[in-house]
């Protein structure tokens, strides 16, 4: 009898996880370093070694981190769907089937724009206030954009 264990067929979520997390941002060196510094000035600050500082850095840092790597696979992601979009639309414009009035198009982009805007600059107070070393929190969103 020579029968063979059957293969598990992978999920839907763990397919659509697989390409997002196949290099994620843990596996970083600063990203490890920056954990490792959070901790000790956690055990320093619990044993009255010294003040929250050191952990509110590294914190500062690994929030910037994991802010940077989400926002460069979002905006991947939509560029991908924008080009798309554009490259679709384009098509359509070609053969006739739509007619775009250019004018209202870019008056509701610019209109979206301005609001995007005025909602990033609310985020940036946000964060920057709630994050206690906005400079660690800066360094760690570069290096979390850079991170590949």
């Amino acid at each position: 009898m020579n029968t063979t264990a059957p293969t598990p067929q992978s999920s839907f979520l763990a397919k659509t996880l697989a390409p997002i997390l196949s290099d994620p941002p843990w596996a970083a060196k600063s990203f490890l370093a920056a954990s490792a510094t959070t901790a000790a000035g956690v055990g320093a600050w619990l044993t009255d070694l010294m003040s929250p500082a050191l952990a509110n850095g590294g914190a500062s840092f690994l929030g910037g981190f994991l802010l940077g790597w989400a926002v460069r696979k979002t905006v991947k992601l939509a560029l991908l769907v924008a080009a798309s979009l554009a490259a679709l639309i384009a098509i359509l414009k070609t053969t006739g089937w739509i007619h775009l009035d250019w004018t209202l198009i870019q008056a509701d982009v610019n209109h979206i724009l301005d609001w995007g805007r005025g909602k990033a600059q609310g985020f940036k107070e946000a964060l920057t206030g709630y994050l206690p070393s906005a400079g660690a929190a800066g360094a760690g969103t570069f290096f979390g954009f850079r991170k590949k």
